[in-house]
């Protein structure tokens, strides 16, 4: 069988490093030396991520016993590239399965997005109501706002590539950060600031409501999302990368919502000048400022939750949420000083900074995301679910993209990707197992991957002869 530009021989470059693989236990006979004789790879540095080891007491403490990797029933080839084990017999009985994660996820779009709808609604009855100016300008605002999302829904859109999640967990983030988190942020705000104002009169309200009251509360009801989806949503979040995708598209949800009714005041306010000067500050220089800081509230928390568990994660959440209040409040407080060059430099060139940080700081989490899948997947490797080969085209940036290539040329590019996509959720759920002990929805989840990664080699063993 040809190899994809080479990439895949087994070579020097490829070769297990001659160190028994600790605890190995004796392969049946007549299986191939490589597994009967099996190897051990240290793929980057695996203490790193595996918490199996970790105390037993405290709330680090496992809820289940360490997950443990069990051995294929049959030996893998020496290259999934070159030899032919036998065919997984198709059975056709097989249960299907209802999809009932599925289904409540896409159940929650429709409500949310009818969440959405009542409040843009209210907003714009509110708007009519109080304004005297023609209402063609709330949809005109409206659209104005959607661009800025649009960008930002993107940029995460790009930062998901490596391990996609679902689209529709994606837009129940932009849902949630839109209607529920706004309108909840919308009521406690004002509240807040009649009753300080009525306490301490206009100038104690001024500064509560941005600088206090708006940080806490918005930090507070868009990482709600963050918390709901570790719960309910855990096999799709599974560390910082993740979290910070979530919380990038909860705080662009809000920021939606909010620049509408931003923009539509001020051109009460100061007209189509006045509306031009405020979508430029809002929606193009500071367009990232709610999606940093709920991004920020993410990444901690899947830091978190990566490491040490699903519970830590969420207890982590008060803690996660202090780094985008006071990024929130520094903003609030640098717009509340009056205006003038000096202010605007300090704003605008301090929020430049924390957006090339940022957009640096994702970079590094795609890089440690494929860091880990290939620790991960050198787990099942060494334990002769995957050959080594096969671990440097799954997780690494070249061997995906010669792979996809090398499939292409015999009509499998299809079969390729969706054995990538499922080889980086396996990889996923070994390193949960690892953080949350053997939960046995992961352990079948796990199962489920591992059947499902044998079958993808024989489908592309076959296509390729």
């Amino acid at each position: 069988m040809t190899y994809p530009q080479g990439h895949y021989a087994p070579g020097p470059g490829h070769q297990p490093t001659g160190r028994p693989r600790p605890g190995a236990a004796p392969m049946p006979q007549g299986a191939p030396s490589f597994q009967s004789n099996p190897h051990y790879v240290d793929y980057g540095n695996p203490r790193a991520y595996d918490t199996s080891v970790r105390p037993a007491t405290g709330l680090t403490r496992a809820r289940h016993a360490p997950a443990q990797i069990s051995r294929p029933n049959t030996a893998q080839p020496q290259s999934a590239w070159a030899t032919q084990t036998r065919r997984i017999q198709q059975v056709a009985d097989e249960k299907a399965l209802v999809p009932f994660a599925k289904m409540a996820m896409w159940i929650a779009v429709i409500l949310l997005g009818m969440a959405l709808v009542l409040v843009l609604g209210y907003f714009f009855l509110d708007y009519i109501i109080g304004s005297s100016s023609n209402p063609i300008w709330w949809p005109i605002s409206a659209f104005l706002a959607f661009f800025s999302l649009l960008v930002i829904f993107c940029t995460a859109f790009l930062a998901d590539r490596w391990d996609p999640q679902p689209i529709g967990l994606l837009i129940v983030a932009v849902l949630w950060g839109a209607a529920i988190a706004t309108f909840v942020s919308y009521w406690v705000n004002t509240l807040g600031s009649m009753v300080v104002y009525t306490l301490f009169g206009e100038a104690a309200a001024n500064f509560y409501g941005p600088v206090i009251s708006a940080p806490i509360v918005e930090e507070i009801t868009k990482g709600l999302a963050l918390l709901l989806l570790l719960f309910l949503a855990r096999r799709y979040f599974n560390g910082p990368l993740d979290g910070l995708i979530y919380g990038m598209l909860a705080g662009g949800g809000f920021a939606f919502t909010e620049n509408i009714i931003y923009y539509t005041r001020t051109y009460d306010d100061a007209g189509v000048g006045g509306l031009i000067f405020i979508v430029v500050i809002r929606g193009v220089l500071n367009i990232f400022g709610h999606a940093i800081y709920t991004g920020l509230t993410g990444v901690v928390m899947g830091f978190v939750a990566r490491k040490w568990g699903t519970i830590p994660g969420a207890l982590s959440f008060v803690v996660a949420l202090i780094p985008g209040m006071l990024l929130h409040a520094a903003w609030n407080f640098t717009a509340g000083l009056g205006g003038g060059l000096i202010v605007l430099l300090l704003m605008f060139g301090g929020q430049a900074l924390i957006t090339l940080i940022f957009i640096f700081a994702i970079l590094i989490l795609l890089w440690d995301e494929a860091r880990l899948t290939r620790v991960r997947l050198g787990d099942y490797a060494n334990h002769g679910w995957l050959t080594h080969e096969e671990v440097n085209m799954l997780a690494t940036w070249r061997g995906r993209r010669e792979g996809k290539r090398w499939a292409a040329s015999f009509g499998a590019k299809r079969l390729m990707k969706r054995f990538i996509r499922e080889a980086a959720d396996l990889a996923s759920v070994r390193q949960r197992l690892l953080a949350d002990g053997q939960d046995p929805k992961a352990v079948k989840h796990e199962a489920a991957l591992l059947n499902q990664l044998t079958r993808n080699r024989q489908e592309l063993l076959q296509a390729a002869r």
